[in-house]
């Protein structure tokens, strides 16, 4: 049963290098698989013009727009297409200061096999009345049964402007040194710009796109509305082995958001995702 448990775990770390290697939309800034809170996933994994909590994965700007003694939290944890060893989780936290505003972010992926691991802390302040800046620093690690273990430290730093009451704009630009994990592959470098448009309270529209700088341009779309205060309805959609999202929010306590959808992608398939936001 051991000789046939680990022959399992083998091919399973062999399945994610391989679609590693085959499929761009599994990269991100953090190892193979993106790491975003469950909003941002539902959204198409937009969130460059996202505020407080929820820029603590997406934009160390946004952090930029908390008040002093603000403070909040988010959980959230997915499945990649059904398959039980692909399951990640992540938390994220924020707190606001009189200088600005600080966020957490703690995540992991995969199995006993293969894990990855990833810490982070970013950073937001706002320098004029409609713009925001922002840094951050992650550090992750990938272990594989077998091989060498890699753990890499890196930083990015991001903006936000409030162009009018219902545009902004955003961009964000991580691991901009080329720096080398292990021979001949390199962190990706990511720069992402995006504008939202949130016309009224129950509207929110994202366009963003992305150049990761082993891949093509990528484009990102996120919808959510609001149909009653307490309901979010969210929708997205990213180009390049496209990949639609859809997921609903529900404020099953005051401040205390419960979350769930899934992401499909044209080629693996369905991955469930849930989360937790809360608020005070």
């Amino acid at each position: 049963m051991g000789y046939l448990r680990g022959v399992k775990n083998y091919l399973t770390v062999l399945l994610v290098l391989i679609f590693a290697a085959a499929t761009p939309t599994l990269h991100a800034q953090d190892g193979v698989f993106p790491t975003v809170d469950a909003r941002s996933r539902f959204l198409g994994g937009t969130g460059l013009n996202a505020r407080g909590l929820d820029a603590v994965w997406t934009n160390p700007a946004g952090l930029g727009n908390l008040a002093t003694g603000d403070m909040g939290g988010a959980a959230g944890a997915e499945q990649r297409w059904g398959i039980a060893e692909l399951r990640g989780a992540n938390l994220g936290a924020v707190y606001g200061t009189g200088f600005g505003g600080f966020g957490l972010q703690l995540a992991s992926f995969g199995f006993s096999s293969y894990r990855e691991n990833r810490f982070g802390l970013s950073y937001g302040r706002r320098v004029l009345d409609r713009l925001t800046i922002g840094a951050e620093f992650a550090g992750f690690s990938i272990t594989t049964e077998g091989y060498a273990s890699t753990f890499d430290v890196t930083f990015g730093v991001g903006a936000q402007l409030q162009v009018i009451d219902e545009l902004a704009v955003g961009m964000r630009i991580f691991s901009p040194l080329r720096s080398e994990r292990i021979t001949e592959e390199y962190l990706p470098q990511v720069l992402s710009l995006g504008v939202q448009y949130q016309p009224t309270d129950q509207l929110l529209i994202n366009l963003e796109a992305e150049q990761n700088s082993e891949y093509p341009v990528r484009f990102r779309a996120g919808l959510e509305y609001l149909p009653v205060e307490v309901v979010s309805i969210r929708l997205g959609v990213v180009t390049a082995a496209s990949e639609l999202s859809f997921g609903l929010g529900y404020e099953v306590l005051e401040n205390l958001e419960i979350s769930a959808g899934a992401s499909y992608h044209e080629i693996l398939g369905l991955s469930p995702a849930f989360g937790l936001r809360y608020i005070p």
